[in-house]
């Protein structure tokens, strides 16, 4: 009677054994936006149409990307973005234009206004380059300024950040890669300014 116990508990504890325990939960990580609000004395009269942001295959997925390889991309399991990179660069980059006034007015280019001129970007990388802790988050934005009418190309530029990570985790990667995305639009609006005077 005792060895049919014993052979009990047994069975019993392999089987708790094999449960699932509680998975870990996804951090959702929100790109913000808390620059400077840029005011510039004089705005480039037009409109400006903003079309969404060229993305590669790979960023076309919400986790947050690193690297540990030179030539390689991997994701981090459980951190993602709560919006893909492409699309909410866009929008920040819109609010960004707006509130400086580089132009007239701003507008997405689904919108259906007419506009003078058009900014097209692609996001070439976006990444926690954590090949030496803590690493630093890297992010590659190439800009072009097109006047609609002529289809002509004004300028064309690539805006690179690369800013340090305070922790070696996805936490870290996510509050610097948000600085670089900061740093980004600032440039592109500073840019926006100057080329198109």
């Amino acid at each position: 009677m005792k060895r049919i116990q014993s052979f009990t508990l047994i069975l019993l504890l392999a089987g708790c054994a094999s449960l699932p325990g509680p998975s870990q939960p996804v951090t959702h990580y929100v790109l913000s936006d808390p620059g400077p609000a840029l005011h510039l004395p004089h705005s480039q009269p037009g409109v400006l149409l903003l079309r969404e942001m060229d993305t590669p295959a790979f960023y076309q997925e919400p986790g947050l990307a690193y690297s540990r390889e030179p030539g390689t991309r991997s994701r981090y399991a459980f951190a993602q973005w709560a919006e893909l990179p492409g699309k909410r660069l866009t929008w920040l980059l819109r609010q960004r234009l707006e509130t400086a006034g580089v132009f007239a007015a701003v507008a997405p280019m689904a919108s259906g206004v007419v506009g003078d001129y058009q900014l097209n970007t692609r996001l070439i990388d976006f990444y926690h380059d954590a090949s030496t802790p803590p690493g630093s988050a890297f992010l590659l934005v190439e800009a072009e300024l097109v006047r609609r009418a002529k289809g002509e190309l004004v300028a064309r530029q690539a805006f690179v950040a690369q800013l340090p990570v305070a922790a070696y985790d996805a936490a870290g990667a996510a509050a610097a890669m948000d600085s670089a995305a900061t740093r980004i639009i600032d440039e592109i609006t500073l840019w926006l300014a100057r080329v198109s005077g």
